[in-house]
């Protein structure tokens, strides 16, 4: 036998894609499928809406993720009612788009986004009519119900840090704060905890402490690269600061982030911290797609995957890819589920088989093209998210500059 036919025999046995009766039936349960793009969920119960912090995980770069985003916040807002919204973003950037949402004009959204670590959502029509949306919606709210957006993420926008901080700090001190990256970090090393103690009379409690987490987030800058290391002390600093204990909380990013078995994830490191109160007050969502598109950086992949000429490139995206990115009992969901479509399904129902097993998260590959997590030995798939959005044949996030 040839080698390359061994290889495509082997391939084809370990990543066979059966479906499992067992499974499918829970599934047929458990599973709500929404076809048109009003994403209303009808399916969740009470229990559900009891939670105190809702985490919605993503792949940025497909065309569903800021609809399923805005869905989910307006229906639980419009439910239960959000007090906070965290984005993904930097203090100072979630600061402007906070006053965007409220009506501001003075900072274009462009000019708000431009360097948002979501680099998708930097350069796309999609996620900037999302916040439109958002702001929208936000205008229509009583003033009792107005959510509050907040960034926890690391700084990732000198350059609008700077512009806040001369908003905030009295003119006395606006000539020495530095421009360029390194220096304003270094200056907040040497002298902003200084001038806020000296000047602390003068700021009422929120300006004080929005410049006590700028000079924190500054000043801690080079100690870790790890973004959800950053991401969960913003959390935790914010939830004490503001006493969110009683509020309810929702938040939205990137996939890796609200997985909660892990120890190194924002989810897991909220989850596991023993001084927040969310052990069982948490629920994830999160994003599985197959015969999906999305936005990648020509450059990143292998010239004969690019669109010839392209920036970027409408790359195939299927978590059933046997080569690339294949999990485990995706058939399963594929068996319930329709083309074109986004379904809801609830994992951890009473007497799930995804309470006891991995099927439906483990992921296997025989080829590294997209990162993926590997499965902690002892947990189950509702260890790391409790409910699953599994979409179906969606498009790419069209970039600005194709």
């Amino acid at each position: 036998m040839k080698t390359s036919t061994l290889f495509s025999v082997v391939s084809l046995a370990l990543f066979a894609s059966c479906s499992s009766s067992r499974y499918v039936n829970y599934l047929r349960s458990n599973t709500e499928t929404v076809t048109t793009d009003s994403l209303q969920f009808n399916s969740l119960a009470e229990d559900f809406y009891k939670n105190k912090l809702f985490l919605v995980g993503e792949v940025h770069e497909v065309e569903s993720s800021p609809k399923i985003d805005y869905a989910m916040f307006t229906q639980l807002d419009k439910a239960i009612n959000i007090d906070i919204y965290l984005a993904e973003m930097d203090i100072a950037q979630a600061y402007y788009l906070r006053q965007y949402l409220r009506g501001s004009d003075e900072l274009e959204l462009e000019n708000i986004l431009k360097k948002w670590a979501v680099f998708i959502g930097s350069i796309s029509e999609q996620y900037r009519d999302k916040w439109k949306n958002l702001r929208d919606y936000y205008a229509q709210l009583p003033e009792a119900r107005k959510f509050k957006l907040v960034g926890i993420d690391k700084t990732a926008d000198f350059e609008l840090t700077r512009k806040l901080l001369t908003e905030k700090l009295p003119k006395k001190y606006h000539k020495d704060l530095p421009a360029e990256k390194d220096r304003l970090i270094a200056w907040s090393k040497d002298q902003l905890s200084t001038i806020l103690e000296h000047e602390k009379s003068q700021f009422d409690t929120n300006t004080t402490n929005l410049l006590e987490n700028i000079e924190y987030n500054l000043s801690n800058y080079d100690k870790s690269r790890n973004r959800d290391t950053f991401m969960h002390q913003n959390f935790k600093r914010l939830f004490n600061q503001n006493q969110w204990g009683s509020k309810n909380i929702y938040g939205n990013f990137g996939f890796f982030h609200t997985l909660q078995a892990y120890s190194y994830s924002l989810a897991g490191r909220i989850k596991k911290d023993t001084t927040l109160p969310y052990a069982d007050k948490m629920v994830s969502m999160n994003t599985l797609y197959v015969d999906s598109r999305l936005t990648a950086d020509s450059n990143a992949l292998p010239r004969f995957m690019q669109d010839k000429g392209k920036a970027f490139t409408r790359f195939r995206y299927s978590q059933d890819n046997r080569l690339f990115l294949y999990i485990q009992g995706i058939a399963d969901y594929k068996k319930v589920t329709k083309p074109n479509s986004i379904s809801l399904i609830k994992l951890d129902a009473e007497n799930s088989p995804y309470l006891n097993s991995t099927r439906g998260t483990k992921v296997k590959k025989l080829i590294t093209i997209w990162d993926a997590y590997d499965i902690i030995e002892g947990t189950s798939t509702t260890d790391y998210a409790q409910y699953i959005f599994f979409v179906r044949n969606a498009d790419w996030i069209k970039p600005d500059t194709l």
